[in-house]
């Protein structure tokens, strides 16, 4: 449950410093495949991938994603959202 819940928290510091470079803070070079990632497969891609992958993921390839999630995958991706929506609660919604 530990590795679980570090996952989620690195999984939302991500996501995190791809909505503060949208803000226009500088993105650290870290996030910078995470960012190429958002950007052509969209926000649940990057979740899939981030799920899968962990806090470092892949650089997307030129095929197309047509596979369909697993169920793991998708309650995976929903922790994801769940903790990033969590974070926002705490910190303060910003728009």
């Amino acid at each position: 449950m530990a590795e679980s819940s570090e996952r989620l928290a690195g999984v939302t510091s991500q996501y995190e410093a791809l909505r503060n470079a949208a803000l226009g803070y500088t993105l650290p070079p870290e996030a910078r495949s995470g960012l190429l990632l958002f950007l052509r497969r969209g926000m649940w891609g990057w979740a899939r991938a981030m799920a899968t992958a962990g806090a470092n993921p892949p650089l997307p390839r030129r095929t197309a994603m047509l596979s369909f999630p697993t169920a793991e995958e998708s309650r995976t991706v929903v922790h994801i959202f769940a903790a990033m929506a969590m974070n926002a609660e705490h910190r303060g919604a910003t728009l």
